[in-house]
């Protein structure tokens, strides 16, 4: 597996930050980061879906969870998308905007990462 931290930090991570916290260790970083697309690029439909059953406990765990993942691998923006998403969950005020605003980031993270992690 290869990694380009290049693209990454075009995109506004902290690929140095994330090597760090993967002991420097790029093709461990580079699983990481796969494993955030495979498991939290459907975070806002997710959010959206526990919302709509009324279940913002729910929702504010995915927020949680996908601000925690991103803030360890370096996707600061992200991280920050989804602390002010979890906060306005609990918040009950400016969902929908928050929610935009994460989807956006999401979509320049899933992008990110695919065209910097390669076979």
């Amino acid at each position: 597996m290869n990694l380009d931290c290049a693209v990454l930090d075009r995109a506004g991570f902290d690929s140095a930050a994330g090597l760090k916290v993967m002991g420097g260790k790029a093709e461990r970083y580079a699983k990481l980061l796969q494993k955030l697309v495979d498991r939290q690029s459907g975070a806002v439909e997710e959010i959206r879906a526990a919302l709509d059953a009324g279940d913002s406990a729910a929702a504010e765990r995915v927020a949680h969870s996908l601000k925690g993942s991103a803030g360890s691998l370096g996707a600061n923006a992200l991280a920050e998308c989804a602390a002010d998403t979890e906060t306005a969950i609990k918040a009950g005020q400016g969902i929908d905007e928050a929610l935009e605003t994460l989807s956006e980031s999401l979509r320049t993270v899933v992008s990110a990462i695919q065209a910097a992690v390669t076979e």
